[in-house]
């Protein structure tokens, strides 16, 4: 039991993490929340070690969310993932000028809430008005190289039912919607 609960424990704190998330969004976007709810499909099949962890993981998802609002594709690296590369990589490469900057920038944007120094705004700054070419150039490719090409919303089919209520979805094909 301790074996089955230590496997499926990070998966299904990730899932309570994503169904946080997709209410959060469906607050910021009412007229999305059929949408926000079906896009519980993007999220991987495994939960790897980088991803265990609640702010790194929720900061992934609520960028996957924001592009499935805005009909954008799902597949590029957000910048959560691009941050947990970097961190793998800098004990090994010190990062330094354009990669230092993407550093800052990707954190910034996926975890806003949780700066690594009070002054890592300020640091920001610098780094996008000495490198900012640079720093975008970094970010297209980690975001084409670390795609995940499975990472698609694809085809949606609801029977009319979220969570066991009835709902109004666009997606439903079954008679159990609401009118």
């Amino acid at each position: 039991m301790a074996f089955i609960e230590a496997q499926a424990g990070p998966v299904l704190a990730a899932m309570d993490w994503a169904e946080d998330e997709i209410i959060e969004a469906s607050r910021r976007h009412p007229a999305q929340a059929d949408l926000l709810f079906h896009a519980f499909r993007l999220l991987p099949g495994d939960v790897g070690p980088g991803m265990r962890t609640e702010f790194l993981y929720r900061g992934h998802f609520r960028e996957l969310l924001e592009r499935v609002v805005a009909d954008d594709d799902p597949r590029p690296a957000t910048a959560a993932e691009i941050c947990l590369l970097l961190a793998q990589i800098s004990p090994v490469v010190p990062m330094h000028g354009p990669s230092a900057g993407l550093y800052f920038r990707m954190w910034l944007a996926a975890f806003p809430n949780h700066p690594v120094t009070d002054d890592q705004a300020d640091n920001q700054r610098h780094y996008e008005h000495v490198y900012g070419t640079r720093i975008d150039e970094l970010d297209a490719m980690l975001r084409s190289k670390l795609a995940d090409p499975h990472r698609q919303f694809g085809d949606v089919k609801c029977d009319g039912r979220h969570l066991g209520r009835a709902v109004n979805c666009r997606f439903a094909t079954g008679s159990n919607t609401t009118s």
